[in-house]
């Protein structure tokens, strides 16, 4: 059946001819898609009476004037808003709709049992961020009643069998670790590199427990130490470096659910991170081709924790990839008391359980031996002091 006509003015950004060519060529395979579509920089034909629809890609960038000239329309019409900050954005958030036949995307709530049957966020938690779990982080586990643990690939399935005794349900997720640096200089790692050195970690894990599925490639790319200005030097180029590590993944495991990493939030610093929105934005079509997507949400006040920028920041990724499975595979406040950070880890995990398409949030990080990162983000010192997180998050209180 052909696609019925319906008259859309599609309003894409741009400051010179170049630019708004750009945009419109990302609108292009989903003009050829839906006839009627017409694509325009030009905002005083929002006047036009013949659009049934308008859509209007990154609404700030766009003079008050066609606000004005939405509201005078003579005739009643539908608006939409994409949020894209760069043309490989938008091109790749019409790519889902011409992929999946739907032209104004998911009209309805998205049914996410085929991607996700467990129907809640789990709680989570990252394992020791430096191997093998031990004996007092189990005791934390088995204290915060989690649902779900992250592990890197260092660690070993003995703590899984320990820790299956009393949860046999646990959920587990395996991070594949490697140096990109050494002495803060990047390395230049390549995809059969990564593979080859993470496999042996990976297959042991695997033939203890085949029922492990979930895995995420790499960590906070964006960083100069995880292998920004070496392995590569933007999202455009890291988009590469995924894609093909995934698929030497998918020779060996073709079965296992390969997932997009969390990237550091916040602000480029020279030296250190290049931006988060402009490193996703260069990436993004290697995250919408991935199984999942994880986030890395974290804040240091009341308010922070559920802030667009900090621990709600996976709706910036919603916008984004609206029918992607995330999870938020770090997360934490490494600047509070422990008391102060227990109950809001526990409020955070209630607000997020029912969120749809959120597989599960694992907070950063039960234990460390670096000596700077324990007291701010262990949930127990070296000594094995327990920090009282886990048995808060244990009570359940805000868990229906």
């Amino acid at each position: 059946m052909p696609e019925p006509r319906i008259d859309q003015l599609f309003l894409v950004p741009g400051r010179t001819k170049a630019e708004v060519a750009i945009w419109g060529a990302a609108v292009a395979e989903y003009a050829a898609m839906f006839p009627g579509v017409y694509i325009s920089n030009d905002h005083r034909l929002a006047l036009q009476p013949n659009f049934e629809r308008i859509t209007i890609v990154e609404s700030d960038d766009w003079h008050e004037e066609l606000w004005l000239f939405l509201r005078q329309n003579p005739r009643r019409f539908i608006l939409e808003t994409l949020v894209a900050p760069t043309p490989e954005v938008l091109a790749e958030l019409l790519y889902v709709r011409v992929y999946h036949g739907l032209r104004f995307g998911f009209q309805t709530e998205f049914d996410w049992k085929p991607l996700w049957n467990y129907n809640i966020c789990l709680i989570g938690l990252h394992g020791r961020s430096d191997g093998e779990m031990q004996e007092a982080d189990i005791r934390l586990v088995r204290d915060s009643r989690v649902e779900a643990v992250k592990l890197t690939s260092h660690a070993t399935h003995a703590s899984v069998r320990t820790m299956y005794r009393f949860n046999p349900g646990l959920f587990v997720m395996l991070r594949p670790i490697m140096r990109f640096h050494d002495d803060n200089r990047p390395r230049t790692i390549s995809p059969a590199q990564f593979v080859a050195e993470t496999t042996s970690d990976l297959q042991r894990m695997f033939d203890e427990n085949p029922n492990i599925q979930y895995v995420e490639v790499h960590n906070e790319p964006n960083l100069m130490i995880e292998g920004l200005g070496g392995s590569w030097n933007n999202g455009v180029e890291f988009a590469k470096w995924f894609n093909e590590t995934v698929r030497l993944f998918r020779q060996r495991w073709p079965d296992k659910k390969y997932g997009f990493p969390g990237l550091s939030p916040g602000p480029a610093i020279s030296g250190l991170r290049q931006e988060l929105k402009q490193f996703l934005a260069q990436a993004a079509g290697a995250a919408t081709r991935a199984d999942w997507i994880g986030v890395h949400a974290y804040w240091t006040s009341e308010y922070e924790m559920t802030a667009p920028e900090g621990g709600f920041i996976w709706r910036l990724y919603r916008q984004y990839f609206h029918d992607k499975l995330l999870f938020i595979t770090e997360f934490g406040n490494p600047v509070q008391p422990k008391s102060i950070v227990a109950n809001q880890y526990a409020r955070y995990y209630g607000m997020l359980r029912h969120v749809g398409g959120l597989g599960g949030a694992f907070a950063y990080v039960v234990s460390t031996s670096n000596s700077e990162e324990s007291p701010r983000w262990g949930w127990r010192d070296e000594s094995g002091n327990d920090f009282g997180i886990a048995k808060e998050i244990g009570l359940r209180k805000f868990i229906r």
